[in-house]
């Protein structure tokens, strides 16, 4: 068995996905009661601890270590966020205690998505990571593009792919490439703590496993869209979808009934933030328990969500526990199943699949 912990959902659903492409079965629990589903291929727990304060996050992280350790997984991996939001060192040295190990390996680049690390600094599309729209996360904005001050720890040595890895410690991986990723994958084994983003996932997974073909999905109707990201490319896109129910400052019967005439009418409907006061945590509470009622009001089959915490509250609103995942729509973006409705999530700065672009034009 693969065992993963993400910190995110949205985290959580990309290696599902990218497992799929490899023929893996997988099981994606937002808890830790996993004796049911051991029999997968890889089982993946989303912590959400990246939208937790700090000691919260940690301990969850030390609950999920706990649950996965007494089924001796033959692979170890933390997914974390490709731009080290969150908690990440705090997180891989519990890990590393409770696993035994004296050195973990973090590989938080993902070339394939034009999101790289060179000397010591980390660059989106070629432009310092401080240069975008990073610098305004509500959670963790990123002040600075320099590794080390992103996990907030100098202690932490980064390498290129051509250098000595040392016997004992955490160290952060350069990666320009591809190839850079791969070479990391073969330079490691299960001594180390395995940390990083979907590439070098991929790549360890290529060690062992053959790419398989993939079903196409047909998507269901009523179908809503939960978009609870703060990029400004998305906010362009959904204010052309005419059919948008923006959340006000309090949910009222007015609002809920508008919305689900929408609905009624188009089929469709986005739900999504304009501007507002409130703190991230309150914003996608509220989403979620709106989403809920609109869900049931609607009988909504077809959910797809923007943003991993968004995700996980509108989840965890939703009572759904276990998810099993059944179609990669693109990279990150992943259909699940729980019951008999289907989920889609994907990271806020991940672009939107063919599929939703064509449904909301």
């Amino acid at each position: 068995m693969i065992a993963v912990i993400a910190d995110d959902f949205t985290g959580a659903a990309e290696l599902a996905g990218i497992s799929l492409r490899y023929g893996l079965s997988v099981t994606v629990c937002l808890d830790n009661e996993i004796d049911t589903n051991a029999d997968a291929d890889v089982v993946i727990v989303c912590t959400d601890s990246r939208s937790m304060q700090k000691a919260a996050a940690i301990y969850c992280t030390a609950d999920a270590v706990e649950a996965l350790l007494k089924y001796e997984p033959s692979l170890w991996y933390k997914k974390i966020d490709s731009v080290l939001r969150g908690y990440v060192i705090d997180e891989a040295k519990v890990q590393m205690e409770l696993s035994e190990k004296n050195k973990a390996f973090i590989c938080p680049a993902n070339p394939s998505l034009q999101r790289t690390i060179s000397k010591g600094e980390y660059f989106i599309s070629g432009k310092k990571i401080t240069a975008t729209d990073f610098i305004n996360d509500p959670e963790f904005p990123i002040g600075s593009a320099k590794v080390t001050a992103m996990v907030n720890d100098e202690t932490v040595q980064v390498l290129q792919h051509d250098d000595w890895l040392p016997v004992e410690g955490i160290v952060i991986g350069e990666a320009e490439s591809t190839e850079d990723i791969k070479a990391w994958a073969a330079a490691t084994d299960d001594s180390w703590m395995l940390i990083g983003a979907g590439d070098f996932y991929t790549a360890l997974l290529e060690k062992n496993y053959q790419a398989q073909p993939q079903q196409k999905c047909q998507l269901q109707s009523p179908h809503l869209y939960v978009c609870g990201t703060a990029f400004e490319e998305r906010k362009a896109f959904i204010k052309k979808t005419g059919c948008c129910a923006y959340l006000p400052e309090t949910i009222d019967e007015h609002w809920l009934q508008h919305t689900c005439s929408v609905i009624k009418e188009k089929g469709k409907a986005v739900i999504a933030i304009d501007e507002s006061n409130q703190s991230a945590l309150a914003l996608r509470t509220a989403m979620a328990k709106a989403v809920r009622e609109i869900v049931v009001r609607e009988n909504v089959k077809e959910i797809f969500i923007e943003g991993g915490s968004t995700a996980a509250a509108v989840l965890e609103e939703l009572n759904i526990k276990k998810l099993t995942p059944v179609n990669e729509l693109s990279r990150g973006v992943v259909r699940m199943k729980a019951g008999d409705v289907f989920i889609t999530v994907k990271p806020g700065s991940y672009k939107l699949p063919g599929e939703i672009v064509k449904l909301y034009q």
